[in-house]
């Protein structure tokens, strides 16, 4: 969803002549509306700070980059994985068949 830009105060002055007025029923409305869709999205999401050494942090954004997408994104799919059990640890792949080559990608 794209997000419309944000008037300054200077245009807002300039077009204030042709505002109009809107029902209290109509801003009653769009503040439930608001306020449902504020709900929603704080079910679906949850914000966490994270300390990371700052190469880390680089690489980590480097990678989704790479890949084309928002790190954010990234991270969210690396969490979401691990907790569900499919983000697969190298390390322990090579215990289990030690001559597999895997290809390095970070």
């Amino acid at each position: 969803m794209k997000r419309k830009r944000i008037p300054t105060q200077k245009e807002l002055e300039d077009n204030f002549s042709s505002w109009k007025s809107v029902s209290k029923e109509k801003v009653a409305a769009i503040n439930a509306r608001n306020e449902v869709l504020r709900r929603e999205k704080e079910k679906k999401e949850a914000k966490f700070t994270a300390r990371l050494t700052q190469a880390d942090f680089e690489g980590f954004k480097a990678v989704a980059e790479r890949k084309g997408i928002p790190y954010q994104t990234l991270l969210g799919f690396v969490i979401h994985a691990y907790v569900q059990g499919s983000l697969v640890d190298v390390e322990e792949i090579r215990k289990v068949f030690p001559a597999l080559k895997l290809k390095k990608e970070a």
